[in-house]
């Protein structure tokens, strides 16, 4: 086999590539460098991260289990932190490097198909929002990517030049992809099992073979996950959070690929569809036997079909295994997947109408720059407000107040940020700041409790300060209980009618919790938060204090230099 080569320019018109390129990469660097400058402080999942980074080795594994990405990430975090520290700054900035890393692990994925420069890939994939700001924050989304991005373009390398380095890099390549994302399993099956198709239809058995061996490699050292981590995470997580709908995940990769704007969206379907009625014809002319297309070309449309549909059966089996509410980021990969199918498809037709390819560059460039228009608000995101909340709440409680968290995960990162005159607990008060347990010791310890019985120190706590004329500076929803009306009570977990549902469980802590407050008479003022356009809707609490009727009640207008940092961005 030989592999496609990239396709030289005319010398008139390479000045014009090379302006066309520079202006790509500055498209795409611009909004990786205003998400990084707009993040703040980290939320909880990064502070979960840095958390395990900074444990000692003897724990590592134990947190492991604790967490939805295998090791690399861990250990390329872990190595940051030990010559360049934990703060925010240090870890910030590797997070800015591993967003910029994405551009060339396009570029060089692409290559290895004979592509010259990724146009398209770059624009529709480069400018995702998503995997601008969650491909840059503090955890391995945009590590998964890239080492994604290098699998493939090592795969097709081997494929098309079998020496012995070649296959030693993709042996180390497969093992890097695996253990940096969970999701990379599946599409790795795709790439391996498309590239073996593609051997056996030239009659190279022996390289179909290499395939299989590094792909079992591959799944050999995903044994230890297989065996302790996924199912202690799907125990602890799955069985207490509310039933997904199979739609639902779809409906949030819909909400991803919207974020883009209308244009980037147009432009994906309609690129896409031109590349795929380019790739039915090349795939007629192989199956006709007829002429028009090089060996190169010719494996590229092999390739493409097998590689899309398992990587793509392969990314929502998991999506359906994992059971719970997806996100933004949780698509990243199968983003990526359409951004490589849609390319090389793209690719074939500029090979077979080569004068196409400097009206190809232009209109990405011009594109590009109208997409940014609608990328960069919405890259100008801030990740929490809970490090603002903890900095507000250091210069204004009192030592005899207390600072109750509900839910209880908002405490990961507000232990980060708060060290003010005043205690502070969660709702339930899950041993999650030490040990990173988290869902695990709630599942384990506190919801096969009755709802009441389950928070019982945190109520004696919250009611002596009561008593004692503290306030209580409550972070989350916070609804008083209309009069009268009684609080959700649960049974210890499974409840005979509600089972395993944190949700409910939450709410009934919550509950319990208020109905207590107002037995001893309170009120209870919220602090309004500045509206917000961009802001991470899983970290943006509300804040209330709660102060009982005995006391006087203050003024609750904070002071300008309060103001002002609350609104810092």
């Amino acid at each position: 086999m030989s592999t496609a080569p990239v396709v030289a320019l005319p010398q008139r018109d390479y000045a014009w590539q090379l302006l066309m390129r520079a202006l790509v990469i500055a498209v795409l660097v611009i909004p990786r460098i205003l998400a990084w400058s707009s993040a703040g402080g980290l939320w909880r999942d990064e502070v979960h991260s840095v958390n395990i980074a900074t444990q000692t080795t003897d724990d590592l594994f134990f947190s492991l289990t604790n967490d939805s990405i295998p090791l690399c990430w861990q250990t390329l975090l872990r190595g940051w932190i030990a010559v360049f520290g934990s703060t925010d700054s240090s870890v910030r900035t590797l997070g800015l490097l591993i967003g910029l890393a994405v551009i060339p692990a396009m570029w060089w994925s692409a290559r290895q198909f004979g592509v010259a420069f990724p146009f398209w890939m770059m624009i529709l994939l480069g400018l995702d929002p998503s995997l601008i700001v969650f491909g840059g924050e503090v955890r391995g989304y945009g590590l998964g990517i890239i080492s994604f991005l290098i699998l493939i373009g090592t795969a097709w390398r081997t494929l098309q030049q079998p020496s012995r380095w070649h296959w030693f890099w993709l042996v180390l390549a497969a093992l890097f992809a695996v253990q940096s994302s969970f999701t990379n399993c599946f599409l790795l099956a795709g790439t391996f099992i498309s590239c073996g198709l593609v051997a056996l239809q030239r009659g190279r058995t022996r390289i179909c073979l290499g395939f299989g061996l590094i792909g079992l490699l591959a799944a050999a050292s995903m044994l230890p996950y297989a065996l302790f981590v996924l199912p202690r995470l799907r125990d602890a997580v799955h069985a207490i959070h509310d039933p997904v709908p199979m739609l639902l995940p779809m409906r949030v990769f819909i909400w991803t690929y919207r974020r883009g704007g209308f244009l980037r969206g147009s432009l994906g379907i309609l690129v896409g569809l031109v590349g795929f009625c380019e790739l039915l014809r090349r795939l007629y002319l192989w199956k006709t036997r007829q002429s028009g297309q090089s060996a190169a070309d010719q494996d590229v449309a092999l390739f493409l079909p097998p590689f899309y549909w398992i990587g793509t059966i392969g990314f929502w089996y998991y999506m359906n295994f994992l059971g719970v509410q997806t996100a933004y980021w949780y698509h990243l990969p199968w983003l990526t997947l359409l951004a490589i199918t849609l390319e090389l498809g793209v690719e074939l037709v500029s090979r077979h109408w080569p004068r196409l390819k400097l009206t190809v560059a232009t209109l990405a460039v011009v594109s590009g720059g109208l997409i940014l228009r609608d990328v960069m608000p919405t890259v100008n995101y801030r990740l929490t407000t809970v490090d603002l909340i903890a900095r507000d709440l250091e210069q204004t409680v009192s030592p005899g107040d207390l600072v109750v968290v509900s839910p209880w995960y908002v405490g990961i990162s507000f232990g980060r940020y708060y060290h003010g005159p005043a205690d502070w607990i969660c709702l339930p008060n899950v041993d999650h700041i030490d040990h990173h347990q988290g869902y695990i010791d709630q599942k384990a310890h506190v919801m096969p409790l009755p709802s009441p019985q389950a928070i019982q120190a945190e109520l004696g706590k919250i009611e002596s300060v009561l008593k004692s004329g503290g306030r209580i500076w409550w972070i989350g929803p916070l609804e008083l209980l209309p009069p009268g009306e009684s609080p959700l009570v649960l049974a210890g977990a499974p409840d005979p009618q509600y089972g395993w549902r944190e949700s409910v469980y939450m709410k009934s802590w919550q509950q319990v919790t208020i109905a207590r407050m107002q037995e001893i008479g309170i009120t209870a003022t919220e602090w309004k938060n500045p509206q917000r356009t961009h802001v991470n809707l899983c970290e943006d609490p509300s804040v209330f204090v709660v102060e009982p009727v005995h006391t006087r009640l203050t003024a609750m207008k904070r002071p300008a230099t309060v103001n002002s940092r609350w609104s810092d961005k």
